[in-house]
């Protein structure tokens, strides 16, 4: 891991969301869904997204929703538009019931 993921995971503002209010969650809470194996870490996440829509990382959150992690992610790319992306944290496969951002499909292999 490089330092510039390593800070930018440290910055990582993680919300689980609930019906009732959302909460903020500790880095290390993040760190045990990862090593318990219920999410892929975002770095690792990030490498699998990069071969479908390759940027750079501006904002990430890590939400719950019906009992399943998803991260929703900020790409700048390279022609410098920001996009949204919704990830399944499990996975790091983006969401199936919704479409990549026309400049991530260009790049899709």
């Amino acid at each position: 891991m490089t330092r510039a993921q390593f800070s930018g995971l440290l910055a990582l503002a993680i919300t689980l969301t609930t019906t009732a209010s959302a909460i903020e969650l500790e880095h290390n809470q993040a760190k045990q869904l990862v090593s318990t194996g219920k999410i892929l870490s975002l770095d690792v996440t990030l490498a699998k997204t990069q071969s479908f829509c390759f940027g750079k990382l501006i904002d990430a959150h890590l939400y719950q929703e019906e009992g399943k992690w998803r991260y929703d992610l900020q790409i700048k790319t390279q022609r410098g538009q920001i996009i949204d992306l919704s990830l399944d944290a499990s996975t790091g496969q983006p969401n199936p019931y919704l479409s990549l951002p026309s400049e991530c499909r260009a790049l899709e292999k």
